[in-house]
């Protein structure tokens, strides 16, 4: 994708350009931590398949202050979005960056500084940032439960390209600190973490399913269908009642390939005895709820 480089003063110099230079507008804008970026930029940089605008705009800012602080590392939610994992959609949204360095003190506008004894960092994409089993302890002490668990799911699984990291390095990263705030969260959260989900839509509606008092079910059960020769994995189910659920976001709707496709995956299901319930983000989870529980009822499993 195209980027902004950003450049110090001193950069500037010894790539020709002037002081004086620098104050055109319409070519150069001075970023809040003195570093500037050409207004058009034409520079490709390497990005995740799933980048966007904002992603990108991140990246400049990061960029720019390693520009002036080569030893930080992006922390927080600001790795966590760089990463592509799932935040609440009120998360900070300073730039947080951290230092191996427990003496550190800086302040600078829009930045917050975190200090660590010891910091595990990723090059991701050419980007600085904190180890993913380090992040999900750092996230426990702001994120709540179910906030961790969204995260945890999309850094162990497939989300956006995964997995980043596994739950044993989680655990591992958890049970070698004496001290962590917000270890309850931490461990709460792991415990409900699941390996091979495919999307934080899935993992909210796991996660629904337990609240209402139903039990959890299996993530993508193996269904083996003799009509297609295929074994299909719905998103989650109850193997015992032959009960499968599916998340359909918007692009199984707007995609025809998409369509044909879940069609043709219900109808080998229902082929083998299985019950289908289709479930979007505008489902009334209390009715899918009931329609799941009677149907768990019927199967004994409530």
């Amino acid at each position: 994708m195209t980027a902004a480089i950003p450049f110090t003063k001193a950069q500037a110099v010894s790539r020709g350009i002037t002081r004086r230079a620098l104050g055109d507008e319409q070519k150069y804008q001075q970023l809040d931590y003195g570093v500037w970026v050409e207004t058009a930029p034409t520079t490709q940089v390497a990005a995740p398949t799933w980048a966007d605008c904002e992603w990108i705009d991140e990246r400049v800012k990061l960029t720019g202050l390693v520009c002036v602080d080569p030893a930080v590392v992006a922390c927080n939610v600001t790795a966590a979005r760089l990463y592509g994992l799932p935040v609440p959609w009120n998360a900070d949204a300073r730039m947080h960056v951290a230092r191996d360095d427990k003496a550190l003190t800086k302040r600078r506008e829009k930045v917050v500084f975190h200090r660590y004894e010891w910091l595990r960092s990723e090059n991701f994409f050419g980007l600085p940032l904190i180890a993913v089993p380090q992040l999900f302890i750092e996230l426990a002490r702001v994120f709540t439960v179910r906030e961790l668990v969204v995260l945890g799911d999309a850094a162990i699984g497939r989300w956006h390209g995964g997995p980043l990291a596994t739950i044993d390095e989680i655990r591992g990263e958890l049970t070698a600190r004496a001290v962590v705030k917000g270890r309850r969260t931490a461990e709460r959260a792991l415990d409900l973490v699941r390996e091979d989900v495919d999307s934080p839509p899935e993992t909210r509606l796991r996660l629904n399913l337990i609240d209402a008092g139903l039990p959890e079910p299996v993530v993508h059960p193996a269904v083996m269908c003799s009509l297609i020769g295929t074994e299909l994995h719905p998103d989650m189910g109850y193997p015992s009642v032959r009960l499968a659920i599916e998340y359909e976001g918007d692009h199984h709707r707007s995609s025809p390939a998409q369509f044909a496709e879940d069609n043709r995956r219900i109808s080998a299901l229902q082929a083998e005895g299985w019950t289908v319930i289709r479930v979007s983000k505008r489902s009334d989870m209390t009715e899918i709820c009931r329609l799941i529980a009677h149907h768990l009822r019927a199967g004994g499993l409530l």
